[in-house]
């Protein structure tokens, strides 16, 4: 015996030569793949292209990302999108007083359910599935607001507002 444990692969060999090399190839394939995307969002070293930060209200409109009923004043804005889809979550410094006025109450006659502009309301979802670590678990379901069809809710200073999706889409 030359002394090598049973579970290594002895230096300058063929073997390790080619261990290494598969190592690189598998380094790179990820890094090249989706998953590898997936890794670097995870470290934070890459944003969601479906999410976005803006300073103002009126500027996340001016780029077309935020609806109308958006306070111009409102500060940290954050959004998330479905992909594809109409989902989305928002969060911004601003009050229910910031609010225009055809954004209204909750109540009997216009309860916290779905409103979609087309479409069966029973066929829409009543709970975010998009995640965000400035979103917290089912804080739509805390809404007061509507807004058109965004539910909208604040919690300490903060406006959340969401867009519910349908549970199936349509393929055309």
């Amino acid at each position: 015996m030359d002394g090598t444990p049973l579970t290594s692969t002895p230096p300058r060999t063929p073997e390790r030569r080619l261990l290494g090399a598969l190592s690189l190839a598998a380094a790179a394939a990820l890094t090249l793949s989706a998953c590898g995307g997936a890794v670097a969002d995870v470290l934070g070293r890459q944003p969601d292209p479906r999410a976005a930060t803006f300073a103002t209200g009126a500027d996340g409109k001016a780029a077309e990302t935020l609806p109308a009923w958006v306070p111009d004043g409102a500060t940290e804005v954050r959004v998330k999108q479905r992909p594809g889809g109409a989902e989305q979550i928002v969060t911004m410094r601003a009050g229910l007083t910031d609010l225009p006025a055809d954004c209204v109450p909750v109540s009997a006659e216009r309860p916290l359910a779905p409103h979609p502009a087309e479409g069966d309301p029973t066929d829409f979802r009543s709970v975010s599935t998009l995640r965000a670590d400035w979103w917290p678990a089912e804080v739509e379901q805390a809404a007061t607001v509507m807004c058109g069809a965004w539910w909208v809710g604040e919690r300490d200073g903060v406006l959340y507002a969401f867009t519910p999706e349908r549970r199936t889409v349509p393929v055309s």
